[in-house]
């Protein structure tokens, strides 16, 4: 696990941000609070089953029975402690592939949970290139059943991801992290130009 990598830095980002407001501040996960969102984290770090929660939605109620049994056995500022401290041994050689994109999202899902008028991080030139380079998945996952073809683009790099086809073209431009809010579904929050050609 490289103490310099995106998700770690961002992981201890979002712990340092966790312990600047109040447990009960709204987030943009619907109906989660800052206290069940370090909650959802700590489960997904150390518990697999409850995973399945998370991948399968007929399983979900049982990543909510652990979130609040999480909630129930450890303070806020532990679960926070808990989170800092990182995955599991036999998780870390795989932490960058599933935990970069987790950590920047929920980052955003904490700072923009009261309001969406938040000031723009500045990540590195490498920084940006991750993470476009990591929502080429999740788009295909997200976005290609639209019958449009997306096309994102990072407004400073100019690089792009493209996906689904279609009559219609969608082209979405922002920084990298609000293109990774558009792709998980927070574009409500996200600042972005939207583009829409029909075909």
């Amino acid at each position: 696990m490289d103490p310099q990598s995106l998700a770690q830095r961002e992981r201890h980002a979002l712990c340092d941000q966790f312990l600047e407001v109040d447990p009960h501040l709204p987030t943009l996960c619907e109906g989660w609070v800052a206290y069940d969102l370090v909650a959802h984290l700590w489960v997904r770090d150390t518990d697999p089953l409850a995973g399945l929660g998370i991948a399968v939605p007929a399983l979900g109620w049982l990543h909510d029975a652990r979130i609040a049994r999480a909630r129930r056995r450890h303070t806020y500022d532990d679960l926070v402690a808990r989170v800092r401290q990182g995955p599991p041994a036999l998780l870390r050689p795989a932490d960058r592939m599933i935990n970069t994109l987790e950590y920047l999202i929920h980052h955003e899902d904490l700072r923009r949970g009261a309001t969406y008028d938040v000031p723009e991080r500045e990540l590195t030139a490498a920084d940006d290139a991750e993470i476009v380079a990591r929502l080429v998945g999740p788009a295909r996952l997200t976005l290609r059943s639209r019958r449009v073809r997306t096309v994102l683009v990072d407004e400073r790099s100019g690089r792009q991801v493209v996906v689904g086809s279609g009559p219609g073209l969608v082209t979405v431009t922002g920084h990298p992290i609000e293109l990774a809010l558009y792709v998980f579904g927070r574009a409500r929050a996200a600042h972005l130009r939207v583009e829409r050609t029909t075909g």
